[in-house]
């Protein structure tokens, strides 16, 4: 394998590594929260990237053994590994066919999807292995998927000690990156040290007691309109006294 093509499947290899990683940190999270889709969404990704991981370093196929020596190699690895499991490396392929399979398999029997608790249930159902499509028992820690079961943990273990070599190896290839990442991280680590320092700060500052606000100004009194004054009455007319009539003067004799 030439120093570029091994470089572009190093790289690669190394992102799925950290796809895997982030899949476990997922699952984690969704068991605490015992969010049932965000479990079996986890473990999903979790059983994908182990799968391409598995398959890069282990290939089936006769054409891509060449390229699986050369990775194990350079990872230090042999053929005896947890994760060279033909059954773990093809198990996305031809995923509807493997159903349809399934399906035909199971016929007439009870089987099991989307199911978390103990296993020792199945034992008075008359539930076989074969019938589990999916299920995850916390306590054994084990993932059945179309019948096939897989120990969560033991997996765990060999993702992370083969992504250990992994990183290893891209920054022996890659020295620029680890320093890149480490300034990266550096960069991170200080700006949450800062976040943590401004909420305590702001955690023990006496709080100010708010302003008071100023009372509202009651409207003014409305004032009792005045009461105009009766209006005088015309003084009554008087009847003119009526003068004594003019005494006639006598009559002269």
């Amino acid at each position: 394998m030439d120093k570029n093509t091994l470089a572009m499947h190093m790289n690669e290899l190394r992102n799925t590594a950290n796809h895997t990683r982030a899949s476990f940190d997922l699952f984690n999270q969704s068991l605490e929260n015992q969010a049932l889709i965000g479990i079996f969404y986890s473990l999903n990704a979790i059983m994908l990237n182990t799968s391409t991981l598995a398959g890069a370093i282990w290939p089936t196929k006769a054409r891509n053994r060449t390229r699986g020596e050369a990775l194990r190699k350079v990872f230090g690895l042999d053929e005896k590994h947890p994760l060279n499991d033909r059954r773990l490396i093809e198990m996305f392929d031809r995923p509807d066919e493997k159903f349809d399979e399934w399906i035909s398999n199971t016929k007439g029997k009870k089987v099991v999807f989307d199911f978390i608790g103990n296993f020792d249930e199945f034992s008075n159902q008359d539930v076989t292995e074969e019938g589990i499509y999916r299920a995850y028992d916390p306590e054994r820690k084990l993932y059945y998927t179309r019948g096939v079961g897989y120990n969560v943990d033991a997996l765990a273990k060999a993702v992370m000690e083969l992504g250990s070599r992994i990183m290893t190896a891209y920054y022996e290839m890659f020295p620029e990156a680890r320093e890149a990442e480490e300034k990266h991280l550096k960069a991170m680590e200080a700006a949450e040290e800062q976040a943590e320092a401004n909420a305590k700060e702001k955690a023990v500052a006496p709080k100010k007691a708010p302003a008071k606000k100023p009372a509202a100004k009651k409207a003014p009194a409305k004032k009792t309109p005045a009461k105009k004054p009766a209006a005088k009455k015309a003084p009554a007319k008087k009847t003119p006294v009526k003068k004594p009539a003019a005494k006639k003067a006598p009559a002269k004799k």
